[in-house]
């Protein structure tokens, strides 16, 4: 794949990402649908189920992106801790707590562990159960 034509998948990705998140915390799970989710990513239905199968596929994606922010936030707090436990602990905390409610509320959380449960052979339940 070209460099211009991977930057413009993952732009894809990123978009429908952002505006999936959102709309989740505006309208609820059930209230986002693929076809608002599509008008505000400027992408086509196709192109979101060419990237997903499902809205719990995005769900799912939204998850194992705020997870990675997670660690990849922690790691850096792991690779150079501050003298005192107690405050790298408290930093970890801090880290978990700020990066948690970014793109989904805990209503949302809630439907990601349900979904993950439901669908235990998808991608997202693989990842997470």
């Amino acid at each position: 794949m070209s460099g211009l034509r991977a930057r413009q998948k993952a732009d894809r990705h990123r978009r429908i990402i952002e505006a999936a998140a959102e709309l989740f915390r505006e309208a609820g799970y059930e209230g986002a649908k693929i076809e608002a989710i599509a008008t505000q990513a400027e992408v086509s239905v196709g192109t979101i189920y060419n990237y997903y199968e499902n809205k719990g596929d995005i769900l799912g994606a939204i998850v194992s992106l705020e997870v990675n922010e997670v660690l990849n936030a922690g790691q850096g707090v792991v690779a150079r801790p501050p003298a005192n436990v107690g405050d790298a602990l408290d930093t970890l905390i801090g880290i978990y707590i700020e990066h948690s409610l970014h793109y989904l509320s805990k209503e949302m959380w809630r439907q990601a562990m349900a979904i993950s449960t439901q669908l235990p052979d998808s991608p997202f339940g693989q990842a997470y159960t």
